[in-house]
């Protein structure tokens, strides 16, 4: 595509915002990584691992959701923009090969490497791409700060597994706050609400398309699985209670405000910042799905004898965690409240200490029979708006 001056690599505003066949593969890349975070989390059934995991899922969440946004500012037809996302497609590629030992030595290395290596591989090409353009100035500061938080993420790579997750946990987090106050640097000062301004048709898209991907995954795990038994057995059983959740977080994702995201985004007085908000929400949901997936990892492995306390925890913080995420999701996007999302996050809760002793198969039946219910048990009565606190409400 011709040249035509020197912000040719952005995508107009009046231009249509669909999914590009790359994103879509771009989201294939995510799955990977799911997969793997998933048999790392039941590999070693520990509190310390689980909350690696959890730094590790973020920093690949961060990576999708940065792209996401690269591929809204800028025409992913443009053959540059292109080369970027494939560039990060490969670096994420690596990342998800390294996580089952990134807090062991050299694949850390390998992790934080690419994860650096692919961020700032972008805001170079960015830099470089928007010479003599206004907005040069904000791919500049999103460089100058993953400049910075690399060097917690190199330095952490070489320290030990404890010191290591301090570094890099504050590095994630980091990366996740900074957007929200524009990216701030001296001399460069922050990116106004214009420049951070997202079109909210193309993101909202991208988030849905993303999760219904990544509800593959939780069917996914158990047909890896299956293996060959009896067609009438447990394992049998096992995958069609996966199918079953899966089935119920879809229906949760999807009711009730949730096709709304575009017109949220759109009408905020800061686009940016809430479709930031709505990826951390996001990030919450994909956790859920991760353990989800992972509960389903142990039901396949092992559907009868006792559950161990660490497994029940897993099996049960799966949906919890959704819900948790769905809730907020709905509380700070769309101001609206459907109760019987916290309400399934304290039943579920309360209820995992009598689950304690009973095989994997019928924890996951049960969590699975509370999830079906919260998902399609009618809604009653019509959403009420309270003006003072101008929110809406619903069971």
């Amino acid at each position: 595509m011709a040249r035509a001056g020197p912000g040719w690599i952005l995508r107009g505003q009046d231009k249509p915002r669909r999914i590009s066949y790359l994103e879509l593969l771009f989201d294939l890349g995510l799955i990977v990584a799911l997969t793997r975070l998933s048999d790392r989390l039941t590999g070693n059934l520990s509190w310390n691992h689980a909350v690696e995991t959890v730094v590790l899922l973020a920093a690949i969440w961060w990576v999708w959701t940065v792209t996401a946004y690269t591929t809204d500012w800028y025409d992913p037809r443009q053959p540059l923009v292109q080369v970027i996302v494939l560039v990060v497609l490969f670096g994420g590629l690596l990342m998800s090969l390294a996580v089952s030992s990134a807090f062991e030595g050299p694949s850390g290395i390998a992790f934080a490497g690419a994860y650096v290596g692919l961020h700032l591989c972008r805001g170079l090409i960015l830099v470089t791409a928007l010479r003599g353009h206004a907005l040069r100035v904000r791919p500049m500061r999103v460089l100058t700060w993953f400049g910075l938080t690399g060097v917690l993420w190199v330095v952490g790579a070489f320290l030990p597994s404890g010191v290591r997750l301090v570094f890099w946990g504050i590095a994630v987090a980091t990366d996740f706050t900074i957007g929200f106050f524009g990216y701030p640097v001296p001399r460069l000062g922050r990116s106004g609400t214009e420049e951070l301004r997202v079109g909210g048709e193309h993101l909202a898209e991208r988030y849905r398309q993303m999760f219904i991907v990544t509800l593959g995954e939780i069917i996914l795990v158990g047909v890896r699985r299956y293996g060959d038994p009896p067609f009438a057995s447990f394992e049998t059983a096992g995958v069609i209670l996966l199918f079953v959740i899966t089935v119920t977080m879809w229906r949760i994702y999807t009711v009730y405000v949730a096709d709304h995201l575009a017109t949220g985004i759109d009408k905020a007085t800061n686009p940016g910042r809430l479709a930031l908000v709505a990826a951390w929400a996001h990030l919450v949901m994909v956790s859920g799905v991760v353990l989800i997936a992972a509960g389903g990892d142990i039901v396949a492995r092992r559907p009868l004898g006792e559950t161990t306390t660490t497994e029940l925890a897993i099996v049960v913080a799966g949906p919890v965690v959704f819900l948790a995420g769905r809730t907020l999701y709905a509380v700070v996007v769309f101001r609206a409240i459907l109760w019987r999302l916290p309400l399934g996050v304290v039943a579920l809760s309360l209820a995992a200490p009598a689950l304690r002793g009973l095989p994997p198969l019928a924890v996951a039946a049960a969590t699975t029979a509370g999830m079906a219910l919260i998902a399609f048990v009618p809604h009653y009565g019509q959403p009420v708006y309270r003006t003072r606190r101008q929110f809406r409400t619903r069971w």
